[in-house]
């Protein structure tokens, strides 16, 4: 017999509990398990939000309306509803009032964030008071996400993170009694257990039944059976309210812990997002010259990318014969520790979301740019603008995803660092550069990289655009060099071939003989375009080659991977591993960095 303090009431409480799902805590995994814009955190989010809005619709209506009334406690209901009401009718109001003062791109004042720190704790307060401790929550889905996000986390996440969150965890460990242990504990595990066990099949059957792969499927189980932070949290407040005992409070609290300590690195090992776009032959610029299509996905992380972005898809010289369609992926950050959906879609899906409204003006002068490429080029390249909102640590997956959903041949990447009209050096931007190297590595297509050390504000290109390739040798010179050709038929583009020779021979000889053969015949009657051939003997005398071309040329293009000790190359290499995004030479040019199709 169970020894609940209210009986029956403190039974229905716990299988409630162990039978609801948080979004916050399935957002928490989903970003832990570091897949929040995969199609399974997509789905966990999209699901475990459903059911939390109906749970706390129901709860509300059943402990702070239904009940009390029947209790005659009329006060309860009155109190919850003006909290409610005073939350968005005066607190909401108030806060986008204090934001609306601070310009798009800077910081909120600090006298400003106090005043909202306050508000936010004298709700916090209310909340306690009328016994509803996730008010704040849903309070926090009603603002504005910048510049409120990017201040709040910045101000307070170390503190919450490191600090509060550990104590808080620790308090409520003391809380449990390891004595008071007995044989009834095992019968609230196994109903905790069959809890589990119903909301891993309740979720496993449906998803099977309309076609979800097993392994997504299993994955998506497990998110949506585990527990966390919110679950200890009304654990809490039931031992508080006497509802559970030391005994069942301790299994309940092992319970949780166990099954989150266990299903997570359960996720990890079973499910793996880039087997959605991972090919055994790559997409590259090669295929499509077979195939006649090409088409192109550049990513744009800040508006800095968008002058070079332009300049080197005007130098495609795409025509009405053959137009150029290009996928440009606005990539949006998703503030550390902000519990929201991660959002992929077309410009014209998302523009009611929170998301656009919150970068309103940097989306609106991107499509602005587009727009305006698109006129430029009287229709001939045509651009389709998409936005994706996720953390840093899987935007690589909505990108990688895009380029295979479209069957994409070359994927612009810019780098991660920026230069100024002088020539002076920004600051890098180390998640971007993360995320650069993450989409090098699961990439399904060819990977231009382009290092933009142009003019700023310059749009268009000029009348004599001077690119070189400097071949090396291998694959990915060798999908360089099919790159390039796309460029030969522009009459402002001027295409200078420096085939980088060693007296060492070469296991791609054959194949690159090949390849410049096939070029020279494409090209034989072209004055645009010239072939030159040195003989080098250490990645000195490269080094001299492409810095002495600094002045001469406004596209350099170059393989990324090479045979380790290639000649050409030699005592390059060990400081090309410690940064593998880092280009050869350092000309004052716009750089494409080739990773050829595998």
């Amino acid at each position: 017999m169970l020894n609940f303090s209210d009986g029956i009431e403190g039974i229905i409480k716990v299988i409630l509990l162990n039978a609801q799902t948080f979004f916050m805590v399935t957002c928490n995994h989903v970003n832990e398990v570091g897949i929040s814009n995969s199609q399974l955190g997509r789905l966990a989010c999209a699901a475990s939000l459903v059911l939390d809005i109906f749970g706390m619709f129901l709860t509300f209506l059943m402990y702070s309306l239904i009940n009390p009334v029947l209790a005659g406690e009329f006060w309860h209901p009155v109190m919850v509803s003006g909290t409610y009401i005073f939350m968005f009718a005066v607190c909401r109001p108030l806060i986008i009032y204090i934001v609306s003062y601070t310009p798009e791109g800077e910081r909120v004042k600090d006298s400003h964030f106090m005043v909202i720190l306050l508000i936010v704790l004298l709700l916090a307060f209310l909340s306690l008071q009328v016994h509803h401790p996730l008010m704040v929550f849903l309070f926090g889905f009603f603002l504005p996400e910048e510049p409120l996000a990017s201040i709040l986390s910045e101000k307070l996440d170390t503190i919450t993170s490191c600090v509060f969150f550990p104590i808080f965890c620790a308090m409520h460990g003391f809380e449990a009694d390891f004595n008071s242990l007995s044989s009834n504990s095992l019968i609230v595990e196994t109903i905790m257990i069959l809890g589990v066990c119903g909301k891993f099949l309740g979720t496993l059957v449906p998803t099977m039944f309309f076609g979800v792969h097993l392994r997504t499927a299993i994955s998506l189980s497990i998110i949506m059976s585990s527990a966390g932070l919110l679950d200890i949290v009304m654990l809490g407040q039931f031992q508080e309210q006497g509802i559970l005992s030391a005994e069942h409070y301790t299994t309940l609290s092992l319970h949780i812990l166990f099954c989150t300590g266990t299903f997570l690195p359960l996720v990890r090992y079973i499910y793996e997002p880039s087997t959605q776009y991972r090919t055994i032959i790559r997409q590259g610029i090669l295929t499509s010259a077979e195939t006649g299509t090409l088409r192109v996905l550049s990513c744009i992380y800040k508006e800095e990318n968008l002058p070079g972005i332009i300049r080197l898809l005007q130098a495609f010289h795409s025509t009405q014969q053959k137009p150029l369609p290009v996928i440009a992926l606005q990539l949006i950050p998703l503030t550390a520790g902000r519990v929201s959906l991660p959002i992929l879609a077309p410009l014209h899906e998302i523009q009611s979301s929170s998301a656009y409204r919150s970068n309103l003006s940097r989306c609106n002068r991107t499509v602005n740019a587009l727009v305006n490429l698109e006129r430029k080029t009287n229709g001939t390249i045509r651009p389709h603008h998409y936005i994706s909102v996720s953390s840093y640590t899987a935007m690589y997956n909505d990108i990688c995803s895009t380029a295979h959903s479209h069957n994409v041949s070359l994927l612009i990447l810019p780098f991660h660092a920026q230069w100024t009209n002088d020539m002076g050096f920004q600051h890098a931007s180390q998640p971007i550069r993360d995320v650069n190297k993450m989409v090098l590595e699961k990439a399904p297509c060819s990977i231009g990289m382009l290092i933009d050390r142009g003019d700023q504000n310059q749009t268009h290109l000029s009348d004599v655009y001077h690119i070189a390739i400097f071949f090396i040798g291998g694959v990915d010179d060798q999908e360089a060099l099919a790159y390039a050709t796309i460029f030969v038929n522009h009459p402002n583009i001027r295409l200078s071939v420096i085939r980088l020779n060693s007296l060492k021979p070469s296991y791609n000889t054959f194949n690159d003989y090949n390849a410049i053969q096939d070029f020279q015949c494409q090209c034989k009657d072209n004055n645009r375009v010239s072939f030159v051939e040195v003989t080098v003997n250490d990645g000195g005398e490269t080094t001299d080659i492409v810095v002495s071309m600094k002045d001469e040329i406004d596209l350099a293009v170059v393989g990324r991977y090479h045979e380790p000790g290639c000649t050409p190359l030699f005592g390059l290499l060990d400081r090309w591993c410690e940064t593998l995004d880092k280009p050869n030479g350092k000309a004052n040019v716009h750089c494409a960095y080739c990773n050829g199709a595998a």
